[in-house]
Parts: C-alpha cells; sequence; structure tokens
C-alpha cells in the first residue's frame, strides 16, 4: 500500500468537466471491449458519451452569443449534469481498480495530486 496520499481531481468548472470527459470517453472507445468502464451499470459512457460533444457545443454557443437563450444555457446545464455524474462514476470505478496505485487515473485525463 502507498504510503503517500493521491487525491484524483474532478474540476468543478464547466469547459475544464467537458475536456476531462472528452478524454475518459475517447480512452473508454479506444479500449473498447476491454474498457473497465463498460462495469458502468447507470451513468455509462454508453448513454452519456455523445453529451461530451454537444455540451461543448452549447458551452461555444454560449460564450460566442452575446445574449446566449436561456434554453442552451438550460440545455448546457442538463448535460453538464449527465457528463458530471458518469466522470464521477467512472472516477469511483477507477479508483476501486486501481486502488494501489490512483495515478494510474491520470492514463484516463484525470489530474492526480499528492
Amino acid at each position: 500500500m502507498p504510503t503517500d496520499i493521491k487525491k484524483v481531481y474532478i474540476p468543478s468548472d464547466s469547459l475544464e468537466l467537458i475536456d476531462l470527459g472528452v478524454k475518459i470517453y475517447a480512452r473508454h472507445c479506444i479500449m473498447g471491449d476491454k474498457s473497465p468502464l463498460l462495469a458502468l451499470k447507470t451513468n455509462t459512457w454508453e448513454e452519456n458519451g455523445d453529451k461530451v460533444n454537444n455540451a461543448l457545443r452549447f458551452y461555444e454557443l454560449i460564450e460566442e452569443g452575446l445574449n446566449p437563450s436561456q434554453e442552451y444555457i438550460r440545455k448546457h446545464d442538463e448535460l453538464i449534469i449527465k457528463i458530471r455524474l458518469t466522470i464521477e462514476a467512472s472516477h469511483d470505478l477507477l479508483l476501486a481498480i486501481y486502488h494501489n496505485n490512483p495515478t494510474k487515473l491520470d492514463f484516463w485525463g484525470f489530474q492526480v495530486e499528492e
């Protein structure tokens, strides 16, 4: 068991969260049938993976617009909630798998701090 404590960071900023979602989803897709994230039963990447790109597009539209519509903001916020839940589920599963070496979560895009 490692003696130094590691913290695996989940961002609160929506753009950073989207970026992390893109990284995790890409790694999950690349690994295919060997991805440990296939074990997720709820908040799966299969149901929420495509929402990452949609959230990024809404973010861009909101940032570009001088007066973004409330509908864009609402949809963006709904997508961010789903993405956050899937990232948190992935975080928890991967931490359980790599509990002796949490630095392996950086492979998935997480920022790991001591």
